[in-house]
């Protein structure tokens, strides 16, 4: 695996179109010497060895160049044994010749071709000095573990990770320290909701809705600088999807099957010959989801009790996905690139609920019982599509690029609440059956262009600026009907919607980097974003928004710093700290006023005056490596939030056996922790990752007309740990496990929630794969809560999937060859011993 990094420097694709100019000749040539000249009969060749081992640098890059300029005649790769050879050069010239390779200093000399005697020419061993600044670098790259971590973000490497072969973005994410995943597939980073990027960009995917077998890695950002989006209050997670950069032709076949009628397959191509680099992918995945879960409630008024009730869920879903990309790089020249790239992602979910509940009184005598069945069917279509210019500059670093693209989503749902209500004698009550139908479906624009200018003008100096603009709109319909055995549907006025949201954010930002006293280096930063948002109820004529800034008072709502200070103590120990200012807008359906349905005992309704959080993060990070064994990243972290944005419940005036749950801004809260990461490699077989995250969380609400003040605090900690083995054969073994504690929540805490995967993976001649993984080994993976306040004690559990055991085949294919759609005029087809190229091995 180690040498498929050496393409990342090689130069010989760029061959010359003038591969034999004339040569000037001297005085006093004989005619021999006139037919040698016209001749291209020289050779140059050696072998590329280790300075300090003496052993052969495999995959070395070797190029040749004309003497006076940079235009490259010929680059070929070095043997397995380290040696090289270029033939068929001009019997004449001067010429120069360049040796790259990761984690060793270039070797550049000069060369001579002259008749007769020097028309061969053996360079013997070239000695690659090892760089120091860069051998810790090649060694993470080399190895490539699951988890390595810099001072200001964590990296998983997906394509390492044999437990999410087959398996989608979410499933990836369950492995990442300090990354937790719920029963809803909700993905939170220190207990915050965290932004999705893919290529550096925000996305409108879900994890679900990318393969996992086309990421290369995730990059976890933790409190991103004034580059990123203000709205990126949980951290960044940046899904870098996998690129072909090996000239000629690579590609995947991946099939797999699983329990409970999962299925996968994909299949990529990559195809690459300068100027021209396309890549293809399509991939499938379907599966089916038997969970249950429950609900037990005791209803409260002037704390005694009035009733009990306990539902059951018996759930059936079944999802199917598809996802193609088509991605084009064109090199107008060494400096300007354009990309043009679309992507498709279709989905189908068809859910069958039962709810079987029963209500007592508060002598447990039952009042009534019954059970509703949700069915539902629903689909979308998420269609992207962009272009990107890179232009670069002479000064390393110095770059500009222009990102455009726009976003088509569209969907449709069909929902049939059907409920049957009996006595306690088993009889049908009034009313009973009752059924509710939903046929709702929406669509959405989104259209983002971006602009970023980085310019390092002197040593440790850089500047970034940019700009981003944001613009959406989207409408829904949700028509309801209602009925009964006894009478025809009629539409529900009340619960039937039908809205647009118009939401626009213009943003701008400027860093400084720069090396301070005690060579501290830092980077200062501000960014400004003007936020509009506004949503229109079309049916019931009403309309609500808000914008930043309004006015004087809410000017200070645009302004958002950041500040990043590193200081390196040894060649083995780093220091960081960060902060920064953060907003978190509140979303239509937290804001949007109308009652959607739950369930029998519960209604959601947003509410039109939330205000937005504004959040104060900040980060004390020491980075301590052990040679190339591993690294310890402890991070102390703090952050304030200011009116947070919570769930609250309370008792429906129309129906106090009903909670009303809708949101409200709190007072303030604060939650600071300590965590840890650890990795580090035993015996070069045994690679151990290790997370623990203790953390201190204090949530303070503000009065409403249904709860006084009140302050939830409380210890917590999440934990994780990732075994990787490798057993004989080539086999690798892989243990995952997770244990999130009890967290504090308004008015109650979580249940504790933990669980563990395990894989085996069998590599067969570099191009066959064979995985099989067991998720939830024990079928523990269960989320909950529980809550309690004057009006109510609640324990809820449920669980997302269920455990499942999934088998993939994966068959790997490639050959490098700088010329795959044409043969060019002059080209040696022998070159370097191999006239179809090299095999990606």
């Amino acid at each position: 695996m180690k040498y498929l990094f050496s393409f990342l420097t090689i130069s010989f694709v760029l061959y010359s179109t003038h591969l034999f100019a004339q040569m000037p000749g001297g005085g006093g040539n004989n005619k021999m010497m006139s037919k040698l000249k016209d001749m291209n009969i020289a050779k140059v060749y050696g072998k590329v060895i280790d300075a300090k081992t003496k052993a052969p640098v495999e995959y070395a890059s070797v190029v040749l160049l004309w003497f006076n300029k940079d235009s490259v005649i010929n680059g070929v790769l070095a043997k397995s044994n380290g040696d090289f050879l270029f033939e068929n050069l001009p019997a004449f010239g001067s010429f120069r010749v360049k040796v790259m390779f990761m984690g060793y200093k270039n070797f550049e000399t000069r060369v001579y071709i002259s008749p007769p005697d020097k028309i061969e020419i053996d360079m013997g061993n070239i000695k690659l000095q090892p760089d120091e600044q860069l051998l810790k670098e090649v060694d993470v790259v080399a190895e490539k573990p699951i988890f390595t971590t810099t001072i200001d973000r964590k990296v998983y490497n997906v394509d390492k990770d044999m437990s999410v072969k087959g398996g989608t973005g979410l499933d990836a994410v369950k492995n990442i320290p300090t990354i937790n995943v719920d029963a809803d597939g909700n993905v939170q980073l220190r207990n915050q909701d965290v932004t999705i990027y893919v290529d550096g960009k925000p996305t409108t995917l879900t994890l679900q809705q990318i393969p996992a077998d086309q990421i290369d890695r995730i990059e976890v950002i933790s409190n991103p600088s004034a580059k990123y989006s203000a709205e990126t209050t949980g951290g960044i997670l940046n899904v870098i999807l996998k690129k072909n950069s090996k000239p000629g032709y690579n590609g995947m076949l991946m099939g797999g099957i699983g329990t409970s009628d999962r299925y996968n397959g994909m299949a990529n191509l990559s195809i690459k010959e300068n100027p021209i680099n396309l890549s293809m992918m399509y991939n499938f995945n379907t599966q089916i989801n038997y969970t249950k879960g429950y609900t037990d409630r005791t209803d409260l008024y002037n704390q005694s009790v009035t009733d009990y009730y306990r539902q059951d869920n018996h759930t059936f879903n079944k999802s199917t996905f598809q996802f193609g990309r088509v991605a084009l790089d064109y090199n107008l020249n060494n400096r300007n690139t354009i990309t043009l790239s679309g992507s498709m992602v279709n989905g189908h979910f068809n859910t069958s609920d039962v709810q079987e509940y029963t209500t007592k009184n508060a002598s447990s005598a039952l009042l009534n019982q019954g059970f509703q069945i949700n069915n539902s069917l629903s689909s979308f279509i998420n269609v992207t599509s962009g272009m990107i210019y890179k232009k670069t500059f002479p000064t390393q670093g110095k770059e500009l690029t222009l990102d455009v693209n726009h976003n088509y989503s569209d969907n449709t749902n069909r929902y049939l609440y059907s409920i049957y209500t009996r006595d306690p004698n088993g009889n049908e009550m009034f009313g009973s059956p009752a059924f509710q139908r939903i046929k709702g479906g929406g669509y959405s624009n989104q259209y983002v262009a971006q602009l970023d200018f980085t310019n390092p003008y002197a040593e440790n100096k850089k500047i970034e600026a940019g700009a981003r603009f944001y613009y959406k709109l989207s409408n829904n319909v949700n028509n309801v009907y209602d009925s009964t055995s006894n009478n025809a549907a009629s539409i529900d006025t009340f619960l039937t919607t039908n809205y647009n949201i118009t939401q626009i954010i213009s943003a701008a930002y400027a860093t400084y980097s720069s090396k301070a006293f005690w060579n501290i280096n830092y980077q200062a930063g501000l960014r400004l974003e003007q936020t509009y948002f506004q949503g229109d109820l079309l049916n019931k004529k009403t309309s609500f928004s808000y914008a930043y800034p309004k006015d004087l008072n809410t000017l200070a709502y645009v302004f958002f710093p950041s500040l990043f200070l590193t200081k390196q103590i040894s060649q083995n120990s780093e220091f960081q700290f960060n902060v920064s200012r953060k907003i978190d807008r509140p979303g239509f359906f937290q804001t949007m006023p109308f009652i959607m349905f739950a369930d029998k005992k519960n209604y959601r309704i947003g509410n039109p005056l939330l205000k937005p959080e504004f959040i104060n993060i900040s980060e004390l990070n020491h980075n301590l490596t052990f040679g190339t064994k591993g690294n310890w990243l402890a991070s102390f972290y703090f952050r304030y939030t200011e009116q947070p944005i919570s769930n609250t419940a309370y008792p429906s005036a129309q129906d106090t056996t009903k909670l009303v749950n809708t949101f409200i801004n709190g007072k303030n809260s604060y939650q600071y922790g300590f965590e840890n990461t650890v990795r580090y490699t035993f015996f070069k077989k045994l690679t151990v990752s290790m997370n623990i995250n203790p953390f201190y969380l204090s949530i303070t609400s503000d009065p409403s007309p249904h709860q006084a003040t009140q302050t939830f605090s409380g210890w917590s900690y999440n934990s994780k740990a990732t075994i990787q083995w490798q057993l004989p054969w080539d086999m690798n073994f892989q243990v995952n496990g997770t244990y999130n504690s009890p967290k504090v929540i308004i008015n109650g805490t979580t249940n504790p929630m933990y669980f563990m995967d395990i894989s085996l993976s069998k590599m067969i001649a570099t191009k066959w794969n064979f995985n099989l993984v067991l998720s939830d080994v024990f079928n523990t993976k269960r989320m909950g809560m529980t809550t309690s306040s004057s009006y109510y004690d609640q324990i809820l559990y449920r669980r997302r999937e269920a455990r499942f055991l999934r088998f993939t085949v994966t068959y790997m294919f490639g050959k490098l060859d700088a010329s795959i759609f044409k043969k060019r005029k002059g080209q040696n087809n022998n070159q370097n011993g191999n006239p179809d190229g090299l095999d990606f091995n």
